[in-house]
């Protein structure tokens, strides 16, 4: 199976409401464009993520990293915590990196509560570890060995821009290259 039909079928396909959080997500929204374009986003950038998420896994890779990292700081949390309200669409992208469903991820419960302070023993829960960002990634968007050249060469492809402008010759021997 090609590795884009694997991931696609690890991180599904987001619902209107994560890309509307997404949208109203400026820090996670700007980190995203950052990485992708260089730059702040655009009009239409999320109509742009959304319509070459399915199909790019590094588009995809990229705003799953991102979304670790920013959102959740690097670490995706198994469960909501206790007492934090989140918007419907950051439930979503907690419970897709998390591996699991909306829903699931909602019924797991708050974790270990506070010991109360008189009369009761201390309830034996540990905290589930949420996992780390690298973990994530590698495991929801795989990369090929050759994605880490291609970002590079990606990146020194925006470094010969002039201002939003890229040269049509750098594009072509960039796509002669990895047509081989």
């Amino acid at each position: 199976m090609p590795e884009s039909e694997a991931v696609r079928r690890r991180v599904p396909r987001p619902p209107a409401h994560a890309w509307a959080w997404l949208q109203r997500s400026r820090p996670v929204l700007n980190a995203v464009a950052a990485q992708l374009t260089g730059g702040p986003p655009s009009p239409g950038f999320v109509d742009d993520l959304r319509a070459r998420f399915e199909d790019d896994p590094f588009t995809r890779d990229v705003l799953v990293g991102v979304i670790a990292d920013v959102a959740f700081g690097g670490r995706v949390p198994q469960r909501r915590p206790a007492g934090a309200s989140w918007d419907r669409g950051l439930t979503w992208w907690a419970a897709a990196l998390a591996g699991t469903t909306p829903e699931a991820f909602e019924g797991r419960g708050e974790g270990p509560g506070q010991p109360p302070l008189f009369d009761e023993a201390p309830r034996e829960e540990p905290p589930t570890p949420r996992r780390r960002r690298a973990e994530v990634v590698a495991e929801l968007a795989p990369r090929a060995p050759e994605s880490a050249a291609l970002a590079a060469r990606l990146r020194d492809l925006l470094a010969q821009a002039e201002g939003d402008s890229v040269p049509v010759q750098a594009v072509r021997d960039l796509l002669t290259e990895l047509e081989g």
